[in-house]
């Protein structure tokens, strides 16, 4: 219980941060959206340590929907659904909505994205969690350390939405952990190879995003110097261009060696005029500074005829073309017609003796310069500015959603230097940028889950299948030692443990098998004196004795295809199929002979212990196997009565 409130507690932190870090504000309304994921997801995962599965499903489903279609905005090529299709689908909305505000980085996006399917899928081991909770864990960590310039078109991360997010999915991710890491500690051997080749593969994908998406900005930085570039040229060439064509025009009327007619100049000024449009007026100053001449003559380009110019801009290069006859150039001011603007003026002189008969003035419009030097179709993808010494006085292009980096050309006038600005919005970022690195990163991840998925089962199955393989061997094992057991079982209830003979059972079994194969010949053996061997020697000693004598007596028995049996005690029976009377006597004193032979010490008889043999015969059936041992058992007692240590046999 106290665990499950501790989880419950992360997830409901993570809640609050999602709404004091995320709430909408004036010009932040856009992250209505993703704290609506945010927060479902918060939810989702509470409602699930509450033991609630209804009301997680349902938030993180929900949450899961809104996630897809963010990474949707990063994944789906602009030629299927552009960022203008993204846009028409917010411009409706109050506030500053645009697909680069309502998206945090793409690493934030499949972290949340991992911890919901993790959540939805009830965080077990065989569904992969170890491996969506790994990579998680690794896609924070990229998002915490990697330039944030990588995240292009989206949320920066950085300041209050970069302690927002990065802790909003530490606390989820820190819960899911601690959920997950008794089944993980249980399961570890079973994990651990496959999470430790899978984690590789994420890394190594997380790397090459992070490489794919630098020479991704590399290609679009490059891109957009060139552009900037080649908007400084031009601008650089059509101020050269005007300028070199007004020192022509100052050439003319040198030439001319006389002050302009009103005709003349309306006419002449008139075609240079046209050739640049962003010509504010063309103006003839006489020698007193006073403005004469001026085209076109309209609007407030008329109202600066009669101004003298060093009483109303003193500081003005006009003295250069008046007084030392060489030219002169203002840098950036402020027109007396109004704007932004720069001011040419070229000595005008005599040709007979130099006199200065005055300066041509061509004013230049700042504004419209820049837009002819720019491509006017692309006006809203960038924002061009011309500053000199770090004052702007022209913007060109949208002021607002740009990117966060720029470019700064310097461009070399006569009089000044000016610095060209070249800055892309985010929704050219966004359009432009590829998906290559997108793309890769989530192939990735998913080739890496599913690899977990695959060497967990297969060593899942492996354990099993040793499982099932150890029990089977333990089970062949259990029947070998228990037909083992059984086989010492029935041979022990058929033989002497002792002398290793067959007992009385067995073979009364055997007689009865020979009960066709006659004549049939009976033994009974019984070592004399043995009481006196146990007595005097013991016990231990007499069953030695008994050994000793089983086995000298079976070798001759069993090679002549009979059986000899421990038939009690000290005696032993003999059944010998096929055996005439005559060749069972002959084996009968062979068997004496050789029990004789062992040497067995008789402290009876101070000499070797012997045996005494009664023996019988049956020529032809039937056989009545009571009545023949009992004749054998007559003839052992006649032996023995007779001395010991001799075969009888009965009649």
């Amino acid at each position: 219980m106290t665990r499950r409130l501790v989880l419950m507690s992360l997830s409901l932190i993570a809640f609050g941060i999602a709404l004091l870090g995320l709430w909408p504000s004036a010009g932040n309304e856009a992250n209505a959206l993703l704290l609506m994921m945010l927060t479902l997801q918060a939810a989702g995962q509470t409602a699930w340590h509450w033991r609630n599965t209804f009301l997680s499903q349902l938030f993180l489903s929900a949450s899961l929907i809104l996630n897809i279609l963010l990474i949707c905005t990063f994944l789906l090529p602009e030629s299927w659904v552009g960022v203008d299709h993204w846009g028409g689908l917010l411009i409706n909305l109050p506030g500053d909505w645009h697909i680069a505000n309502i998206r945090p980085p793409i690493l934030i996006l499949f972290a949340c994205f991992g911890l919901t399917t993790c959540a939805l899928l009830r965080m077990r081991l065989g569904f992969g969690s170890a491996i969506q909770l790994t990579q998680v864990t690794l896609l924070l960590l990229f998002a915490m350390t990697t330039d944030a310039s990588l995240s292009v078109a989206s949320m920066v991360l950085a300041g209050p939405e970069r302690i927002t997010l990065t802790s909003f999915v530490s606390l989820l991710l820190l819960a899911q952990w601690i959920d997950v890491q008794p089944a993980l500690m249980h399961m570890w051997r079973r994990t651990i190879v496959p999470l430790v080749i899978s984690s590789m593969i994420t890394l190594i994908c997380l790397l090459a995003w992070q490489q794919q998406s630098q020479d991704e900005n590399d290609r679009i930085n490059q891109s957009t110097y060139v552009l900037g570039d080649k908007i400084a040229t031009e601008l650089s060439r059509e101020i050269n261009d005007q300028l070199n064509a007004m020192r022509r025009f100052a050439g003319f009327w040198s030439l001319m060696g006389q002050t302009p007619t009103r005709g003349e100049w309306q006419r002449l000024a008139r075609s240079y005029y046209k050739d640049f449009d962003y010509f504010q007026n063309i103006a003839f100053i006489d020698p007193d500074s006073v403005v004469s001449r001026v085209f076109p003559d309209k609007g407030r380009n008329h109202d600066v005829l009669g101004v003298r110019l060093l009483d109303a801009q003193p500081d003005t290069p006009l003295r250069n073309p008046l007084e030392l006859g060489i030219e002169g150039h203002t840098g950036i001011i402020d027109l007396i017609q109004g704007g932004k603007g720069m001011v040419s003026y070229l000595p005008v002189r005599d040709p007979r003796d130099g006199t200065i008969l005055g300066a041509i003035a061509m004013v230049v419009d700042l504004a419209p310069l820049l837009d002819r030097a720019m491509d006017t179709a692309r006006n809203e993808a960038f924002a061009v500015t011309l500053s000199e010494r770090g004052n702007i006085y022209i913007h060109v292009g949208p002021e607002s959603r740009l990117a966060p980096w720029g470019h700064r050309i310097p461009i070399e006038l006569p009089a000044t230097d000016l610095t060209l600005g070249l800055q892309p919005t985010q929704h050219f970022l966004a359009a432009t940028r590829g998906r290559l690195p997108e793309v890769t990163l989530l192939t990735g991840i998913l080739l890496a889950y599913l690899l977990f998925l695959v060497i967990y089962m297969y060593r899942r199955v492996s354990q099993e299948h040793g499982i099932v393989k150890n029990a089977n061997d333990a089970l062949r094992e259990e029947m070998v030692r228990r037909e083992r057991l059984q086989n010492e079982i029935q041979w022990l209830a058929r033989h002497d443990e002792l002398t290793q003979l067959p007992n009385r059972r067995y073979f009364l079994e055997q007689v009865q098998s020979f009960s066709g194969k006659m004549p049939l010949t009976v033994m009974i053996l019984d070592i004399d004196f043995f009481k006196t061997v146990n007595d005097k020697l013991g016990h231990l000693e007499g069953d030695r004795y008994l050994q000793k004598v089983a086995a000298v007596s079976r070798a001759p028995v069993e090679s002549a295809g009979g059986i000899l049996a421990r038939f009690g005690g000290e005696e032993f029976v003999v059944c010998i199929p096929e055996c005439p009377r005559a060749v069972g006597r002959t084996l009968a004193e062979e068997l004496r002979r050789a029990v004789q032979a062992a040497g067995l010490p008789q402290p009876a008889t101070d000499s070797v212990v012997t045996v005494s043999v009664g023996m019988a015969c049956v020529a032809r059936a039937p056989l009545r196997l009571d009545a023949l041992l009992q004749a054998a058992d007559e003839a052992l007692y006649r032996a023995k009565s007779s001395g010991r240590n001799q075969v009888q046999v009965a009649a």
